[in-house]
């Protein structure tokens, strides 16, 4: 039970009854009622309980009602209720005196009504009161749901959700913002605690009670709602609806976050192929990459190209509409669901940069995993439009390094075109020797092999391929052997023999490094080199 003495006495038959004295106390709460005449009542009082009598156990010492009601009082209880008529006629003085002294209600209950009646009256009277209020939250409740299924890019969303919800709220970014406020407390009075951390509490600022719930969609987080509120009591009656207009909230500057993105990532774009085509300097470029966020830059990163086919849209409409789709792919995926990454159109391919965890950036095999794994995305999304490669850049950090990753996107497109290479994952990281050695003449090059492979290329033809074979596989895998003979379908002792075999017959020792740099070389010049040499 949630009344106070002051509904109570509104409940008929109750409203029969008067405050006889202790008005400062009618706001006190009644949770439960309680009947008794013993002597020792006190001793079962709890706090909150309005206690009825008939002063049975006092009817001979006004001394000991005082006494009663000073200790009702320290108990925390909610008031006290006598009938008249059968023992008192009427309450003693001394105890008006000391009810009014204490703010304790003091009430006349009257007479031709039992307790019982009395009793029954105010539980129905809370029944009720209970089940208005039921229905006026789901009544608020749906018209939450109505909003959020009618609502659109027009939609005042901050001005809708304070209508619904009747109470005076304020939208706070991630980054400490005020986007809305009509609470009764200023800007600098909201964010007098910041920083906050991302749970439901109350708080207080210049003596207004609020209640902050984090707005979070998909493990990120969007900002705050904070409610204004008159009391602990109507949080808890009300919680859910506000958890319900936060998830609302958090979609809503979802959607505005993205679209600011989109918008940046476009000017971005617009830019980008300007400067390619020899109509803007690599200081606009930058320009307009900073307004991607500092948070992006401060983070290493890799950027991709994809390549082009027939299926490619032309038109921007179509073109938003496929970014969206990237974005809603990597949206819905949990390792990247958290992360930001943009996407955009030059020259009428997908640009795109994609961060990597600080943590993986600095070893090779664990960033190739995590830029995989944008390729597999990338390819799963552009289902039915052809084979796709995708350029993937070094890993890069900051603003200034965005260009440069780039352009060794499009030299990993160039070299891997010119090689004839079929991969769907393409990494320049792969190609940057060959990127540095591009001027070398070709003769030079096969004057090179021919010098460093002839003792092994002398051997039957069978057996010099597969021994090159694996000599390539053991450089391609770092010279891991286990991973060497996982993709050779062989034992590791079988690699092990094998290039034991290679290094005497060429004469060179694997675990010298300058050795392994002329076998490096030479693999590169044979890749570089056409078909026939």
């Amino acid at each position: 039970m949630h009344l106070t003495v002051e509904d109570a006495l509104t409940v008929y038959p109750l409203s029969e009854g008067k405050l006889a004295a202790g008005k400062k106390g009618i706001f006190r709460t009644i949770s439960s009622i309680n009947l008794m005449d013993a002597p020792d009542v006190i001793n079962w009082m709890k706090e909150g309980e309005l206690l009825l009598t008939t002063a049975y156990a006092i009817r001979d010492s006004p001394e000991e009602f005082v006494n009663l009601l000073q200790k009702l009082n320290e108990r925390g209880a909610s008031g006290l209720g006598i009938k008249l008529g059968r023992y008192w006629a009427e309450i003693p003085e001394i105890a008006l005196v000391e009810a009014d002294r204490l703010g304790f209600p003091l009430i006349e209950l009257p007479f031709e009504f039992t307790f019982s009646e009395q009793i029954t009256a105010l539980f129905q009277s809370e029944f009720q009161r209970d089940t208005r209020r039921l229905n006026e939250l789901l009544e608020t409740q749906k018209k939450l749901v109505d909003f959020a299924m009618q609502a659109d890019e027009y939609t005042n969303y901050f001005q809708s959700i304070t209508s619904i919800l009747g109470r005076p709220v304020a939208i706070v970014t991630s980054e400490g913002q005020t986007l809305y406020n009509v609470t009764h407390c200023s800007e600098m009075e909201l964010l007098s605690d910041w920083p906050w951390h991302q749970d439901n509490r109350f708080y207080k600022a210049a003596n207004n009670l609020l209640y902050r719930v984090p707005l979070l969609k998909n493990g990120k987080s969007y900002g705050y709602l904070l409610v204004q509120t008159e009391n602990l009591l109507e949080v808890h009656d009300m919680e859910g609806i506000f958890h319900q207009a936060a998830v609302i909230l958090s979609y809503h500057l979802e959607v505005i976050r993205n679209q600011e993105t989109s918008a940046a990532d476009s000017r971005l774009g617009a830019t980008m192929e300007r400067y390619l085509k020899g109509n803007a300097s690599r200081k606009t470029v930058l320009e307009f990459a900073e307004a991607l966020g500092s948070t992006f830059w401060s983070t290493p990163y890799v950027c991709m190209i994809l390549s082009s086919t027939g299926a490619d849209a032309w038109d921007h409409e179509s073109q938003r509409r496929r970014l969206r789709e990237i974005q809603d792919k990597l949206q819905d995926h949990p390792k990247t669901s958290s992360l930001e990454s943009h996407h955009f159109y030059v020259m009428n391919r997908v640009y795109s940069l994609f961060p990597i965890p600080e943590e993986e950036a600095k070893e090779r095999r664990q960033y190739e995993n995590s830029a995989r794994l944008y390729t597999d995305m990338m390819h799963a999304w552009d289902h039915g439009a052809g084979a796709r490669t995708c350029f993937i850049s070094k890993v890069r950090m900051g603003m200034e390094e965005f260009i440069d990753g780039f352009r060794e996107c499009g030299e990993a497109e160039r070299i891997s075109t010119e090689l004839g290479l079929s991969e769907p994952v393409v990494m320049f990281a792969d190609l940057e020797f060959i990127y540095l050695f591009k001027h070398i003449p070709q003769e030079v090059m096969f004057r090179y092999c021919s010098y460093l492979f002839r003792p092994l290329l002398d051997k039957d033809e069978e057996y010099a391929s597969e021994m090159m074979h694996t000599l390539e596989a053991y450089f391609a895998n770092n010279g891991q052997v286990n991973e060497t003979a996982r993709e050779l379908f062989i034992h590791r002792n079988t690699v092990l023999y094998r290039l034991e075999k290679i290094s005497g017959l060429l004469n060179l020792d694997l675990k010298n490094t300058d050795h392994l740099l002329l076998l490096k070389l030479g693999l590169m010049f044979k890749h570089l080199m056409p078909t026939d040499k």
